[in-house]
């Protein structure tokens, strides 16, 4: 696909290379809008099987931040960066050219943690710019997002948010699931968990009295909330009649392979919280303090229940898909 195609179909405004031979770091940062203020995004550091995957992971990541960001009613715009994973590169130095070159945004962009990317690398970041969240514990303030979301979606599918006895699928044992399980755990769900990591697993399992379910079939685990807080594109048109849940809600980023998976989903009976509804703890509490100057506390990400309410409660008057109608609020705002 031609490069400008791929930033026209995402509506993205620029697209940059950086790339330090010494560090051996390839590397892009996408900016989707900067209507509504600076750009927000985190880091994502993955192999990719080829420069137009990561190009198009790029582009479509930053958009999701301005759509979450323009969903959560903030005065941000979203962008993206994605550091193509070699086995040659030098972290220390790559990260700290990664910093220069945040830098030459002169603040259009701020960034913080995502998937592949540690602490430590946003403290190599930090010693170039200081344009990047690296104090924010992004896992508790996600994970009492996507909490937010789901009793949300409870209260607008059961009428009653309360989680004693409810069945919670978590998918994905990262900062944020490890997180979103203890708090499920304090609550009294009846916790199903999986990764990829079985003896992590297992761990996470024995300590917060959660049943330990193969990853390979935890999506079909049969519960009343399935929170997928792995990596994305596990819905499908294909797969949608097979889940046996009847809330979707997690941390994950892209959740559906397609935007037809969310229409899917409806017509199976779930109610899915689109992911960036969910997902934008971290973004919130980050862009708060940011724009404001000084800390808050995590109770600034509690907006994510009216959010969800506002996306579920438009979607069934209108008889669309969630993720249609969260696209469409955050289309309008944007404008």
């Amino acid at each position: 696909m031609p490069l400008f195609q791929i930033l026209e179909d995402c509506g993205c405004e620029s697209l940059t290379f950086i790339s330090d031979t010494a560090a051996r770091l390839q590397a892009l940062i996408a900016i989707h809008s900067t209507r509504r203020g600076p750009a927000f995004g985190g880091i994502r550091t993955l192999s990719y099987q080829s420069e137009s995957a990561a190009m198009t992971d790029a582009v479509r990541l930053a958009q999701a931040m301005s759509y979450k960001a323009a969903v959560a009613d903030l005065p941000a715009g979203g962008g993206k960066v994605v550091v193509i994973k070699s086995e040659g590169m030098d972290r220390e130095k790559a990260f700290q050219a990664l910093g220069r070159a945040i830098d030459r945004f002169g603040g259009n962009y701020f960034t913080g943690l995502d998937v592949g990317t540690t602490r430590e690398d946003l403290l190599e970041i930090a010693k170039e710019t200081s344009y990047v969240a690296k104090d924010l514990d992004f896992g508790k303030a996600t994970a009492r997002g996507v909490m937010g979301a789901i009793k949300g979606a409870m209260k607008h599918r059961f009428g009653d948010e309360t989680l004693e006895g409810r069945s919670v699928a978590v998918q994905g044992l990262g900062a944020v699931g490890v997180e979103l399980v203890t708090m499920l755990h304090a609550e009294g769900a009846d916790l199903f968990v999986a990764d990829a990591d079985q003896s992590l697993a297992g761990e996470v399992g024995e300590k917060l009295e959660c049943e330990v379910i193969n990853a390979s079939r935890i999506l079909t685990t049969e519960v009343d909330v399935l929170a997928p807080c792995a990596l994305g594109s596990i819905f499908t048109v294909q797969n949608a009649d097979a889940l046996r849940c009847q809330i979707i809600a997690g941390s994950a980023n892209n959740q559906l392979a397609s935007p037809a998976a969310g229409e899917a989903l409806r017509k199976a009976g779930i109610t899915f919280v689109p992911d960036y509804v969910a997902n934008a703890g971290a973004l919130i509490k980050g862009v708060t303090e940011y724009v404001g100057g000084k800390e808050v506390g995590f109770d600034v990400v509690d907006r994510i229940h009216a959010n969800t309410l506002m996306v579920l409660e438009r979607a069934d008057k209108e008889a669309r898909a969630t993720n249609e109608v969260a696209d469409a609020i955050a289309r309008e705002r944007l404008a």
